[in-house]
């Protein structure tokens, strides 16, 4: 499929359609509006994308990244054709016949600063731009599943665009041979947790620019609670 941009209607049209799902609808997915002119536009360059299957954002992140090549991620600020391409996989048909979609925001892009990170295509596209496999450790998950590693870094966005902080991250809490994060990271109250880890990073910030430390910086200076992360492999 070439890839369309959603115009305005189109837009509301997809918003239309998850609220209408999020009430209890059950409509069929409205991809033929990514070839409509009423409800999309074509772009200033050719994109094709394939029909297929991702087993977790991670995939899907690789597989943008191949495709968009050099070009610039402005180009797709605020259009919700990828997300609605692969709208059944983000978001699948249960056993039962009924989907409850995430917010809007998800997969149309917001005019809300705060929303913007929960974009499932745009977030999952720039992490892995960005930071290739070092992403992994948050992408991990299927794709209707954003996981709670994302959720507690998204809370605080600016430690997303600090690659150390990133690494050191992915260092601790992503485990090669499950394929997954590690065992007991996602508690609330373990030591040596991914919310304890955001807890050290929230009073680090108070003394050191997070921005500038690498990975190594932040590792050596690690509390011994996270020793058994840190010490994992």
């Amino acid at each position: 499929m070439i890839v369309r941009k959603l115009n305005e209607h189109g837009l509301e049209e997809f918003g239309q359609f998850i609220n209408n799902l999020r009430n209890g609808g059950n409509q069929n997915t409205p991809t033929g509006m990514l070839a409509s002119d009423e409800t999309s536009d074509a772009m200033d360059f050719e994109l094709e994308l394939g029909v297929i299957s991702f087993s977790n954002r991670y995939e899907l992140g690789v597989y943008l990244t191949k495709k968009m090549g050099s070009i610039e991620t402005q180009l797709f600020i605020g259009d919700a054709g990828l997300a609605l391409y692969w709208f059944d996989q983000l978001c699948p048909v249960k056993p039962d016949g009924s989907r409850k979609p995430a917010m809007v925001y998800n997969y149309v892009l917001s005019e809300n600063y705060n929303h913007r990170p929960r974009h499932a295509i745009l977030t999952t596209w720039q992490l892995v731009s960005r930071y290739g496999e070092v992403a992994r450790f948050l992408l991990s998950r299927e794709l209707p599943v954003r996981g709670e590693l994302i959720e507690q870094l998204m809370a605080r966005q600016y430690y997303l665009g600090c690659e150390g902080v990133m690494r050191a991250a992915s260092k601790l809490y992503y485990d090669p041979e499950r394929g997954t994060f590690r065992k007991g990271s996602t508690g609330r109250t373990s030591p040596g947790c991914t919310y304890r880890f955001i807890s050290w990073l929230q009073q680090l910030e108070v003394n050191y620019d997070l921005f500038t430390m690498t990975e190594e910086d932040l590792l050596s200076i690690l509390p011994s609670e996270f020793n058994k992360f840190r010490f994992a492999d």
